[in-house]
């Protein structure tokens, strides 16, 4: 099998439609391929993210044609990230630090997801919306086709040369094909965290600054996106969030012990209901055993939320994916360039935030890093810096 990009005679089927999902499609429908986008959800949709835009993002936005409806969303502009210990000591790395643009956004995932799906369509992608994969067939490693069943139960059957999984951290897609070529496989059913998320109002945050904040088995943070809204995403050990019990008793006995979390939640109102998830693993998924399966966005790897990255790897995969495809070539060329480009992209990124993860459980380890990079902000920048790769970090000094 080979990939034919002219005259959109290769066709290629896309599972999620979130920024990674959804900007592949734009980057595939643009370079003439045939492109096919399946969604579980009617957007828009509320969704458990930080909602934080890394600044180097919207160099992709630009590139995907839909940066001036990024920036007149109504999200706010973000210059600094400050990191709070428990006792309320903070260090601050500049948004300029990542791009010359100089700020980060903050925006709500629905409204951002949603500009993206549109761009989508716009650009001449099938879009299906609230279609949920039923059925996958697979034939001598390969996948053939789908079966996305929507709202009227309708199964429609997709078929393609090349399927993406971009159906994030649960990795939907390849689950359902390793169970095709894999039935006894066993399933592996962990949890090392959980994430939670709301929006509030009541809540004064610092304008221009996205605000994280440490806490025992934790941490979280606090941005202010559109409509006056401030959004609170926090990520805790799974043991810790069993023992608390509900999203509510987590921020009233667990995020209060953070003296900056606890003042600004003081008078905090929760406008809709929480989203919470389970979390298995971080860093590098497991490649499908499909030959024409691919992964992209948190189906590839989950980094650390801390980081703010992961819009920016979502988006970076999906343009190193794109180009791959781009060349005319088998399933298994394609497949291995893609995993070799894919490491060196990634894999020191990933290694840093295994490092920094396994740090912080150690003792006092929040509270000594503080103090440390409060003093040093050529180890701020350096380490900020390795967290990504499209730009070293800066060279200045204090």
């Amino acid at each position: 099998m080979r990939f034919q990009n002219k005259n959109r005679r290769s066709k290629i089927a896309i599972v999620g439609g979130g920024p990674a999902g959804s900007s592949l499609a734009i980057r595939l429908a643009e370079r003439g391929f045939e492109v096919t986008l399946v969604e579980r959800e009617k957007f828009p949709r509320h969704k458990l993210c930080g909602e934080f835009i890394s600044p180097e993002c919207l160099r992709h936005f630009a590139e995907l044609g839909v940066l001036d409806a990024m920036l007149s969303a109504g999200g706010e502009r973000i210059f600094e990230t400050r990191f709070y210990d428990q006792a309320g000591r903070s260090f601050s790395v500049p948004s300029n630090v990542f791009d010359d643009r100089g700020f980060a956004l903050s925006l709500s995932r629905s409204e951002m997801d949603r500009i993206l799906l549109e761009a989508a369509r716009s650009a001449g992608v099938e879009v299906l919306e609230g279609a949920k994969i039923s059925d996958v067939t697979v034939n001598d490693g390969s996948v053939i086709g789908l079966k996305a069943a929507g709202e009227s139960d309708e199964n429609k059957f997709i078929s393609a040369d090349l399927f993406i999984d971009a159906t994030g951290r649960s990795t939907a897609l390849t689950k359902l094909v390793e169970r095709k070529l894999s039935p006894q496989t066993p399933r592996p059913n962990r949890s090392i965290a959980v994430g939670y998320k709301n929006h509030f109002r009541g809540i004064s945050v610092t304008p221009g600054t996205c605000e994280i904040f440490a806490f025992p088995g934790g941490y979280g943070g606090l941005t202010a996106v559109e409509d006056g809204l401030v959004n609170l995403c926090f990520l805790i050990d799974s043991q810790a969030a069993r023992k608390a019990g509900n999203a509510d008793d987590l921020v009233a006995g667990v995020l209060s012990r953070n003296k900056v979390a606890a003042r600004l939640m003081k008078d905090a109102v929760p406008v809709r209901d929480w989203l919470a998830v389970s979390i298995g693993s971080f860093g590098q998924a497991p490649q499908p055993s499909a030959i024409n399966l691919l992964t992209v966005g948190d189906a590839s790897a989950f980094i650390d939320p801390f980081t703010g990255s992961g819009m920016l790897m979502a988006l970076e995969s999906s343009a190193l994916l794109a180009e791959t495809v781009r060349s005319e070539t088998s399933p298994e060329v394609l497949r291995e360039r893609y995993r070799h480009d894919y490491d060196r992209l990634f894999s020191r990124r990933l290694q840093v935030c295994s490092l920094l993860r396994r740090a912080a459980h150690l003792p006092m380890f929040p509270t000594l890093a503080v103090s440390f990079l409060n003093l040093s902000k050529r180890s701020r920048n350096f380490l900020a810096g390795s967290t990504r790769s499209a730009r070293g970090p800066s060279q200045e000094t204090t």
